[in-house]
């Protein structure tokens, strides 16, 4: 009885010592730096899908942007492993994107970055499971890529600052 009351006593003391503890979005954390960034569209489907991802992490309510960064999305695929007398492969992707930072007050590029991302993804015999893995793995490459963007991003700028 006394030791299930300790318990609890220790476990409320310790949720009132993190109540100063305060999450701050991305985008937050980059506005109180002075920095707001645009997202410049990136084309085709996966593009859409990376400027999306990227601005979610990125955006600030009314805030005039400060930077702006643009991004050139390259994937490619290769055939990793057979399995002899089975109908199925193993392929890995690789999607790069090439980012560039702008300070739109000065026009200077302030950071010129490329990141890249892999997957694995099992083939099948059949064209349209093959057609739709294929596009499936773009689509996660290109969110995984946003979200490595905005965390160099804000790497760049927490440098910057201190």
């Amino acid at each position: 009885m006394w030791l299930s009351r300790l318990i609890v006593t220790a476990g409320l003391l310790l949720l009132s010592a993190c109540s100063g503890f305060e999450i701050k979005s991305l985008g937050q954390a980059l506005y109180e730096q002075d920095a707001v960034i645009e997202v410049l569209e990136t084309g085709g489907r996966t593009g859409q899908l990376y400027s999306r991802q990227l601005r979610s992490r990125l955006q600030h309510d009314n805030a005039s942007a400060t930077h702006s960064v643009s991004t050139k999305l390259d994937g490619s695929s290769s055939s990793t492993l057979s399995v002899r007398g089975s109908a199925s492969d193993l392929k890995k992707k690789t999607m790069t994107a090439s980012i560039v930072l702008v300070d739109l007050a000065t026009g200077e590029v302030v950071l010129s970055d490329s990141l890249s991302a892999n997957a694995t993804l099992g083939t099948v015999s059949a064209q349209f499971a093959q057609t739709r893995s294929d596009r499936h793995a773009d689509e996660r490459l290109a969110m995984l890529l946003a979200d490595r963007v905005a965390a160099r991003l804000h790497l760049f700028f927490s440098q910057t600052s201190s």
